[in-house]
C-alpha cells in the first residue's frame, strides 16, 4: 500500500478539496491538448499530487480524487491537472482517507 501525505488545502474550491502527496505517484491518462491523443486513449502518466474532494452535488455527497500539479500561475498552489476521476473516487460520503484508502493509499498523520 502506498502512503499519502497532506500537504494544503484549497480555499477557493466548492466543498472542502485538499492536496496529497502520494508515494508511489498515481497513475493517470494524460489526453495533452486533445486531437488523436484523446482518440487513441491518451498516453498513462503519474501525478505526485492528488486533489481530493468531498463535496454534496446534486446527486448527493461524493469524494473524488483528481490528478494534480502545481500552480503555474500562483507559486506555491495547486492545480488540477484534468477533471477526470480517478480509481478511488466514490459517492454516498464525504470521506478523504477512504477514497484514497480505495485508491491503495494510506494517509499518514
Amino acid at each position: 500500500m502506498g502512503t499519502a501525505r497532506l500537504i494544503a488545502t484549497l480555499p477557493d474550491w466548492v466543498g472542502e478539496a485538499r492536496v496529497y502527496q502520494v508515494d508511489p505517484p498515481m497513475a493517470y491518462r494524460n489526453y495533452g491538448a486533445g486531437g488523436d491523443d484523446y482518440l487513441a486513449g491518451g498516453t498513462e502518466a503519474h501525478a505526485e499530487y492528488v486533489i481530493v474532494s468531498a463535496v454534496v452535488a446534486y446527486s448527493g455527497p461524493e469524494t473524488y480524487i483528481f490528478p494534480a500539479r502545481t500552480s503555474t500561475e500562483r507559486p506555491g498552489g495547486f492545480e488540477s491537472i484534468n477533471s477526470l476521476e480517478l480509481p478511488g473516487s466514490f459517492r454516498g460520503s464525504l470521506d478523504h482517507a477512504q477514497a484514497l484508502n480505495n485508491a491503495g493509499y494510506r494517509v499518514l498523520d
